[in-house]
């Protein structure tokens, strides 16, 4: 596996590839133990997007909405492009301070074997690095383009 890929996006469905790139890279993880990826990028850059159109290739039939003010969402998955993943969990830590991260307990996901977190601003509340899997960037190139780079720790 590559330690890192970049697309260029142009609209919503150009979020197939990264999609489909983690749903490779986490297949035989998930077996063992449940995932998580670190989604950088400033607003509107595309990182709820992106768990959406995730959320679509997958499988998942219902809304994925940011958690914006709920701070996590969690989605039960019965998908047969992977089926080693059971679960998807959405938080965005934005609003969130860093002592809340005893209360999330972001490392217990892990012990889940078939859970895949996403979690937008993971430095908002100051979480270790080395509990992602990779760490996806975004970034805006212009109005209607969007850089994505998939990075693998």
């Amino acid at each position: 596996m590559p330690k890192e890929k970049v697309f260029i996006v142009h609209t919503l469905e150009d979020l197939i590839k990264p999609s489909m790139e983690i749903i490779s890279g986490v297949k035989e993880e998930l077996l063992k133990k449940g995932v998580i990826i670190f989604l950088h990028g400033e607003l509107a850059s595309g990182k709820t997007a992106f768990v959406q159109e995730f959320a679509r290739v997958v499988g998942i039939e219902s809304r994925v909405q940011s958690p914006t003010f709920t701070l996590m969402k969690s989605y039960d998955v019965d998908s047969a492009l992977i089926p080693e993943l059971y679960k998807m969990v959405h938080i965005d830590a934005y609003r969130m301070e860093p002592h809340h991260k005893e209360a999330l307990n972001v490392e217990d996901f892990l012990e889940e074997p078939g859970t895949l977190v996403f979690i937008e601003w993971p430095t908002c509340i100051n979480l270790d690095l080395s509990l992602s899997f990779a760490s996806i960037n975004f970034s805006i190139l212009s109005e209607t383009l969007r850089k994505v780079v998939i990075k693998y720790t």
